[in-house]
């Protein structure tokens, strides 16, 4: 079906992950052979890139509690921009991602594969993860396992052709298989996983400056300890500066990160640690 929603056409399909598909049984195996290692995620790239011409890819997943997270992803172009735009996404725009609020008002139990354009996007922030990476298309398969909810996308650039109607179910079933793999992945990866399950103000502030925003020093050391819990007083009297100037050093991180709450602030930098990464928490 296509669907109009805030003015942008969505498409949306039942996804039948039961069809017989041939994928190259080279790329599938490496996919099997790479669960539980940090070799999953380019392997699982190169199957889709292989069958459906993908130069993105990634697999997120919604708990019941809201928490999101990111199980794997992996990119073959503007590597850099796309891994900030897991982040946001993971933080924010899948609050605004017009397919997810087209499927909830739907209330899906099946699973469903859907097509947006970046025309689609109708917020100005999550069009520009779009336009960062050159995308321009983005298929997914959203399927509930459980209580949870899991989102499968793979994406065309800006000189990439459209997705045609036949591409739209040969995906739903390679996503499918893919999928398949992937909780095996999630929980051999966290068994594998030998990261400190805490990280201290230093790290947060490491894990900070690998994004691409440019935050200062001092915005740095200010999310970090928001991050880690602390009040703004506390802040202000371990970084011995005013209580107003932690206001405004916090109120410029968070614009330049797309936020405006700590909780995101938390679930951005719990996204950027590896293990998050690796095993999905948020």
């Amino acid at each position: 079906m296509r669907r109009w929603e805030d003015g942008a056409m969505i498409v949306i399909s039942v996804g039948n992950t039961d069809a017989r598909i041939s994928p190259r049984a080279d790329s599938l195996a490496e996919v099997i052979k790479s669960i539980g290692t940090h070799d999953y995620g380019a392997a699982c790239l190169d199957l889709f890139e292989e069958e459906l011409d993908a130069q993105h890819w990634a697999l997120f997943r919604y708990r019941a509690n809201n928490s999101v997270s990111c199980i794997a992803t992996a990119s073959r172009v503007y590597m850099a921009a796309a891994q900030q735009n897991i982040t946001r996404f993971v933080v924010r725009c899948h609050r605004v991602d017009p397919s997810l609020v087209a499927l909830r008002q739907r209330s899906p139990e099946q699973t469903c594969v859907t097509k947006i354009e970046i025309g689609d996007i109708w917020d100005r922030q999550y069009r520009r993860c779009f336009e960062m990476a050159h995308v321009q298309e983005r298929l997914s398969l959203i399927s509930r396992v459980g209580t949870d909810l899991h989102q499968l996308s793979i994406y065309r650039g800006s000189r990439q052709r459209s997705f045609s109607s036949q591409e739209l179910a040969y995906f739903s079933t390679l996503a499918g298989v893919v999928l398949a793999t992937a909780s095996k992945h999630e929980r051999l990866s966290c068994e594998t996983a030998a990261i400190p399950p805490h990280l201290d103000l230093d790290a947060i502030e490491r894990c900070l400056a690998h994004l691409c925003c440019g935050l200062s020093r001092r915005e740095r050391e200010v999310c970090s300890r928001a991050a880690a819990g602390k009040t703004i007083e506390g802040t202000a009297l371990d970084l011995d500066i005013r209580q107003t100037s932690v206001i405004t050093y916090r109120q410029r991180a968070y614009h330049k990160l797309g936020i405006s709450r700590q909780n995101e602030l938390v679930a951005l930098v719990n996204n950027l640690r590896p293990e998050a990464l690796s095993c999905g928490s948020a």
